[in-house]
């Protein structure tokens, strides 16, 4: 019988068939989780879409304080400019700028953009380098330069709003 095993017969090649036969069946219906590869964090564009719901609320708390310091500015006071550029949480400065250039980064259509070639960053830091200079007219406690900056710096926010899709300034003050 030894003998057998190493001989062509037909009883050998239909033992190999079955057995290879039985091999391929086990391993073409095993029930194994297919893989589902995300593709990556900015596969489909979801990150982006993500980040513009993240970063949305955060902006718009921001510019709503911002809006709110017209009052102020035009009576000739400075302290509730200072409050809001020296504040950390939500609706403060320091929250927005970051929320803010965040969210105009999140409207890149491609990741091999650089962030300074978009047109929404662009915008954002326009509006925030008007904002810088609000910030200096503040420190040299005067009320008609920060004033004319703050008119200067609403114009910018208004076309920053536009092209990351949030509603104007205007509609945002009611």
């Amino acid at each position: 019988m030894a003998h057998s095993e190493g001989r062509i017969s037909r009883r050998n090649v239909l033992k190999n068939l079955s057995i290879a036969s039985i091999g391929f069946v086990v391993t073409t219906t095993s029930i194994a989780d297919p893989a589902n590869a995300s593709g990556g964090a900015t596969a489909g564009g979801v990150y982006l879409l993500s980040a513009k719901q993240r970063y949305n609320e955060r902006v718009k708390a921001g510019v709503k304080e911002f809006i709110a310091l017209s009052t102020s500015l035009e009576a000739g006071s400075l302290d509730a400019t200072k409050d809001f550029f020296a504040k950390d949480a939500v609706g403060g400065w320091k929250d927005a700028s970051s929320a803010g250039y965040l969210l105009s980064n999140a409207f890149r259509r491609s990741s091999t953009t650089p962030p300074d070639s978009l047109p929404t960053v662009k915008k954002w830091k326009a509006f925030a380098a008007e904002l810088e200079v609000l910030q200096k007219a503040l420190k040299k406690k005067d009320s008609k330069g920060a004033l004319a900056s703050y008119q200067k710096s609403e114009a910018l926010l208004d076309a920053y709003l536009e092209s990351v899709e949030l509603p104007p300034v205007i509609e945002m003050r009611q």
